[in-house]
């Protein structure tokens, strides 16, 4: 008997979400969590290295981001490490953050939070390098 197309479907699926958790690179440091990437990164990035200074740390963000991924989980319970970005990323990272699962804001919001409203682009900067995807939007 042939599998349904839903059966099929839902095998992909799930084969995707387990490539793409095999692909994600962690780092932390003893502060928290300092960056998330692909390993294989497009415009020819060499890969991020996974580790860093609290292994433990790196195991728990790699659990939350599976669950967040298999959609079980819609916000992360873990430290995060800013310390090597400007005070003004620092400060648009931690307004993205506070956006609610499944809303938006513009990147002049992002701004006026992060006590800079006429620095939009920036804020849209500050997004486009964002060190933590998926934890902070």
């Amino acid at each position: 008997m042939k599998p349904s197309s839903a059966s099929t479907a839902s095998r992909d699926h799930q084969k995707r979400l387990a490539r793409l958790r095999r692909e994600l690179s962690v780092r932390a440091t003893g502060r928290g969590v300092a960056e998330i990437r692909m390993r294989r990164e497009a415009g020819g990035k060499p890969p991020a290295a996974e580790g860093g200074d609290d292994p433990a740390l790196v195991r728990r963000a790699r659990a939350q981001l599976a669950e967040y991924l298999e959609g079980r989980r819609t916000s992360f319970s873990l430290p995060l490490d800013l310390s090597g970005l400007t005070p003004f990323m620092r400060g648009a990272l931690r307004a993205a953050a506070r956006i609610p699962y499944g809303e938006t804001r513009s990147y002049a919001w992002v701004a006026r939070e992060a006590g800079r409203p006429r620095a939009f682009r920036a804020a849209g900067q500050a997004m486009h390098r964002n060190p933590l995807p998926l934890v902070v939007p």
